[in-house]
């Protein structure tokens, strides 16, 4: 019995033996095909990273023979760089039914893969090692390592930016005697008051319950060209009228006296003339709109002729809306306290030691421009949005969440302050939808890297309107985040709304240099040179500009000029893949020579 048992035994490992002799010589043969036929492209190579993103397209192939039912192969993606000390896994091309095409009858797989750029890996190169796996057992047979793309290519990232916004003007003293504002926005040939985005509404009644002995109120309404009827512009007048004497009904309970004044933007035309001359339109769209409305034709013909104009998509995209307004002025007057006064009661409001009603809304975001500590103006703002639910409020801590975002050094708490002031900023934005404020808010969505939500926001500003500098500004930062998702196309047609300065020549260059538009790019750098002399990033790009021309002199000439003017330039181009044909050449070496 023992014998029988033994040889039982004994045939059971044999058998075991034989099997996983087996799967490893099935496995080894599925490696040795896969090294001999699969095929790997990559797009682009070498790799480019594009804002703070390196996003690449990757397919693989392999022969028919490796689909199988008891084992399978896949082939998994990394990229190695810090001087190949670092690994980042990226994901697997894993060749199983269901996961594959097939593309001329080869199973295929193509993906798009991306990494986050960091300069440490500005120096590395992107690889795959394929494995075969048995399926039963998890035995796996790995292929060598096999290098598919360099990386990176950082040209595109030789951008400019701005994104700069800093707090609402401190005018409280000046400001504490005038008439406030609220502006109302209403959809076309429409009267009625919108309750979603931007309505104001929720301000008005902050109006309508303040407990004061009077108001003098005026609304002044408008109207667009083309709009149904010449008295558009009343009935959104009146429409806020009725509200508020509405609204007075549920909210007031000093039986304050009330005086409510209509009045008509006299002249839609002359209105428009207004702003189209304060709009980014290129001086010649603004002649042809201008001859347009200082013709001798009617108005209705007039109207006829805007449509047909250069210019006619941006009028109804960026002016037309924001003529169909209503806008609300309140009188009143209120004390005003000293500052050090004010600086010590919002210091206790902030710590919770007196209530917040001790300052008015203005008081407390007054005090806190009293105080240069970021932290501080956090306290009192946020104390102040307790008593207040309009919008400079809001923007102002919305800035002090970007400045202190700015000045931290640790990515995920960066990330964390922008979002806070996102939130502020878009609270603001309800309240006062303009140009400003939308500006700021895709500049902290740009600084986030959240592309998509920048360009919404660059857009909302554009159409809300504002002065030619604010919207230059605008214009300029969506370009540069247009060139980041590598749309130049559209950060070249941005930029001609964009103005003639440093930014604009610097990206239009840039935009034509990564489109391969050498003579052109040459042009706008040379333009930026003279806006900023002795700027290192211009000098830098026309290095580039060189190297891709093979003009071995301007290489050398303006590389030796940037590396003089910034010393960072020289690690920057012993790193940089555009000078890789040009390393052993004296033009590279000598430039570098300080």
């Amino acid at each position: 019995m023992q014998q029988h048992q033994l040889y039982k035994n004994t045939t059971f490992c044999a058998t075991l033996a034989l099997a996983l002799f087996t799967s490893g010589c099935t496995l080894s043969r599925m490696v040795k095909i896969a090294e001999k036929e699969q095929t790997i492209t990559v797009q682009p190579n070498p790799l480019v990273a594009n804002g703070q993103l390196v996003t690449f397209d990757i397919k693989g192939q392999v022969p028919q023979k490796l689909i199988r039912e008891k084992q399978r192969y896949k082939l998994d993606v990394y990229y190695e760089y810090d001087q190949l000390q670092a690994r980042e896994n990226l994901g697997s091309l894993n060749f199983e039914f269901g996961e594959f095409a097939y593309e001329q009858h080869v199973p295929t797989i193509a993906r798009q893969m991306s990494f986050n750029y960091a300069p440490k890996k500005e120096k590395g190169r992107l690889m795959v090692q394929g494995m075969a796996i048995d399926k039963k057992n998890g035995n796996v047979k790995y292929a060598d390592p096999k290098q598919i793309a360099t990386g990176l290519n950082t040209t595109p990232l030789l951008l400019v930016r701005n994104n700069a916004y800093d707090f609402v003007p401190d005018t409280y003293k000046e400001e504490s005697e005038k008439p406030a504002a609220l502006t109302f926005y209403f959809e076309e040939n429409q009267a009625k008051l919108r309750t979603y985005l931007g309505s104001n509404l929720e301000v008005l009644d902050k109006y309508i319950s303040d407990n004061v002995a009077s108001q003098s109120i005026t609304v002044t309404a408008s109207q667009a060209p083309g709009e149904t009827g010449s008295n558009m512009a009343q009935a959104r007048a009146r429409a806020l009228e009725s509200y508020y004497r509405q609204q007075l009904q549920i909210y007031d309970y000093s039986n304050k006296k009330v005086s409510i004044k209509i009045s008509l933007q006299p002249n839609t035309l002359a209105l428009l003339q207004e702003k189209v001359q304060a709009s980014a339109l290129s001086k010649q769209e603004k002649q042809e709109v201008l001859d347009i409305l200082n013709s001798s034709k009617p108005e209705k013909d007039k109207v006829q002729a805007l449509e047909k104009a250069k210019a006619s998509d941006y009028l109804q995209q960026y002016i037309y809306p924001v003529m169909r307004t209503a806008e609300v002025t309140f009188d009143y007057n209120r004390n005003r306290k000293a500052d050090y006064e004010l600086y010590l009661l919002a210091k206790k409001i902030a710590e919770e030691k007196v209530t917040a009603d001790v300052l008015t809304e203005e008081e407390l975001q007054h005090a806190a421009t009293l105080t240069p500590l970021l932290n501080e103006k956090r306290k009192f703002y946020e104390a102040a949005i307790k008593s207040t639910d309009k919008w400079p409020v809001y923007y102002n801590l919305g800035v002090v969440y970007t400045e202190m975002a700015r000045k931290d050094y640790r990515a995920k708490a960066k990330q964390a302050l922008l979002a806070k002031a996102i939130h502020n900023l878009t609270f603001a934005g309800f309240r006062n939808p303009t140009a400003k404020v939308y500006y700021s808010l895709a500049s902290a969505y740009h600084q986030r890297n959240d592309f998509l939500e920048a360009l919404q926001y660059y857009d909302y500003a554009i159409k809300l309107g504002g002065s030619e500098e604010e919207l230059q500004r605008v214009f300029a930062d969506k370009a540069a985040l247009e060139i980041e998702i590598g749309q130049y196309d559209d950060a070249i047609e941005s930029l001609r709304y964009a103005g003639d300065n440093y930014q604009t020549n610097m990206n239009m260059g840039l935009s034509y240099l990564l489109k391969e538009n050498y003579e052109g790019a040459q042009e706008f750098y040379t333009t930026a040179l003279e806006k900023k002399p002795g700027d290192a990033l211009a000098y830098y790009s026309l290095a580039i500009l060189g190297a891709r021309t093979q003009n071995e002199q301007q290489l050398e000439s303006n590389l030796r000029r940037a590396v003089r003017a910034d010393q960072a330039y020289t690690q920057k181009a012993i790193n940089d893949l555009e000078f890789d044909s040009y390393r052993d050449k004296a033009a590279y070496k000598d430039a570098l020579i300080r």
